[in-house]
């Protein structure tokens, strides 16, 4: 009774740490779209409607726009006007410690770990949270991993129990997710690739090539068949938002990916800056992938549950998450979900703690009372540590890296208020919030908008085109500028001598508009701060 109460206090203490990490992480960074997700959530709830025309950049004035995430926009902007900044702090930090609890009872629950271990489940997700730092925080697509959780669940209920009762949770759960985030897409995506694994493994079945498959996860062709209706029907669930089939439209302009080329979160795991703990853990999924495969061919494994077979479905998501996970950063908390039993049933099958060391850690009080301190030490560290503030586009820490001075001075400034201005795409979300009578250039709610023959991001990078820049400041009217000053990028010694990055020439980046700026006699620089420049045609 004592080793299980003991076992609870540290689960207990375990996520009461993840979770004082995440409220310190959540008030260190400020999503450069924060600021449009309150505005529009606030136009939504006094509307009592979906946004369904921009009101916000004067290139796209009166055009249709879809917010897919307006649910969640209406949600936190609610919240945040009711309960203040600390409240949706806490709620995004709860999101995420429920997610994983849910991860690791579900991860718990599977028929390989006869005896969870506990060590690596605690490590991996500690380190999982980590690794995702940059992605969490008071970010929508938090939503996305808790669904992608659910999702993942329902599937495995329904393999397990063939109850066609375990699908109906589908039409919820999709009409929910179409409700608050474009990502539902990928559930969709994820339920065709469990159709395909599924008549896969009916065709390999027959096949002696195939035997380290395992095949004791099979479903009849009515079971499969039953489970694609289910498919349909949450597709068709998905044209029930308020937006219909205007919504598929709006996310079949992603097709275009030139941003995944030029936003920071959609750039490849190897781009400055590099993420080395998401490449680390990466790593250890492939790694985890080849072993297991290579042991699920050997005739003596050396493992105590007999011989190891391939889950097919589990390593056909893993592997596909892995190779969006080296393709964009955004995709490696999505990868972690996916991939976290199978790295846990590798750990339980090959990487057991000796006997010995278990049971001294489960009979010796000091070595609890060492660990209960420990935890209660970190967690109280996390949460001194925190830089709370109740309005974050006020706040001294977040004005480092947003144009809090500079809005002033515009604001300020009555002769400049009627002019056109262009702003940096990352600052235009926290404009949107602090000075909302102001139509600007360009936020990150459309950068894969159809505009002029491309998209609305690339029509805002001609500005920095040598050759354009004075033809579209032209073409648009423009005469105010509010530009972002470049900083020094460091790179350190691992980049400059394993990767073989040059720090000259990663900075050696011509900011053309800046140089056209500074140069051209119409042109006048009337403010300018560590961070920020505006400039004003005469």
């Amino acid at each position: 009774m004592k080793k299980i109460n003991f076992l609870v206090i540290i689960w207990i203490l375990f996520y009461v740490l993840i979770f004082s990490f995440l409220l310190y992480n959540s008030f260190r960074y400020l999503d450069p779209d924060l600021g449009w997700h309150l505005k529009v959530g606030e136009q939504i709830i006094e509307e009592k409607s979906v946004p369904n025309f921009d009101y916000y950049n004067y290139p796209l004035s009166g055009k249709k726009w879809v917010d897919h995430e307006w649910l969640l926009n209406a949600t936190i902007y609610w919240l945040y006007q009711n309960f203040g900044y600390l409240f949706l702090n806490l709620f995004f930090a709860s999101l995420i410690v429920i997610t994983l609890i849910i991860l690791n009872i579900f991860t718990q629950k599977s028929p390989f770990l006869n005896q969870p271990p506990t060590f690596f489940i605690m490590f991996f997700q500690f380190f999982g949270v980590l690794a995702m730092a940059p992605h969490l925080g008071i970010r929508m697509q938090e939503f996305t991993l808790i669904n992608l959780l659910l999702l993942l669940i329902i599937v495995y209920q329904y393999n397990k129990t063939k109850n066609y009762k375990t699908l109906i949770w589908l039409l919820p759960l999709f009409y929910i997710w179409a409700n608050t985030h474009g990502s539902f897409i990928i559930g969709i995506f994820i339920m065709c690739l469990w159709v395909g694994v599924k008549i896969g493994e009916i065709i390999i079945k027959k096949y002696h090539f195939f035997k380290f498959i395992n095949q004791q996860n099979n479903l009849a062709l009515k079971k499969i068949a039953l489970f694609f209706f289910f498919l349909c029907l949450s597709v068709l669930v998905t044209f029930l938002t308020p937006y219909g089939l205007k919504l598929y439209s709006f996310l079949g302009d992603y097709a275009n990916t030139f941003y995944m080329k030029h936003i920071a979160e959609w750039l490849s795991a190897f781009y400055l800056p590099i993420q080395y703990k998401q490449i680390f853990y990466s790593a250890i999924i492939s790694t985890v992938i080849i072993l297991l495969a290579c042991y699920s061919r050997e005739k003596k494994p050396n493992t105590n549950t007999g011989k190891y077979k391939i889950n097919l479905w589990y390593f056909m998501l893993t592997i596909l998450f892995l190779c969006l996970a080296f393709k964009s950063k955004r995709h490696f908390p999505l990868l972690f979900i996916v991939s976290f039993p199978l790295l846990i049933e590798f750990c339980n099958l090959y990487c057991r703690l000796p006997q010995k060391i278990l049971e001294i850690f489960n009979k010796n009080i000091f070595i609890k009372s060492y660990i209960v301190f420990g935890f209660l030490l970190v967690i109280s560290f996390f949460l001194i540590k925190t830089s709370y503030t109740t309005n974050p586009f006020t706040s001294p820490v977040f004005c480092q890296s947003y144009p809090c001075q500079a809005v002033n001075f515009l604001k300020n400034s009555p002769s400049y208020q009627n002019l056109k201005i262009f702003n940096k795409y990352g600052w235009g979300g926290f404009m949107i919030w602090v000075w909302p009578e102001k139509k600007l250039f360009i936020d990150g709610r459309l950068p894969q908008y159809k505009f002029a023959g491309h998209t609305l991001l690339e029509e805002y990078f001609d500005f920095f085109d040598e050759e354009k820049v004075e033809l579209k400041l032209n073409e648009y009217d423009i005469k105010l500028v509010l530009l972002k000053l470049d900083k020094k990028i460091k790179i350190n010694w691992f980049e400059k001598y394993v990767l073989g990055l040059n720090e000259k020439k990663v900075n050696d980046q011509k900011n053309y508009l800046k140089d056209y700026l500074d140069n051209a006699p119409e042109w006048k620089l009337v403010y300018n701060d560590s961070i920020s420049n505006i400039y004003v045609k005469n």
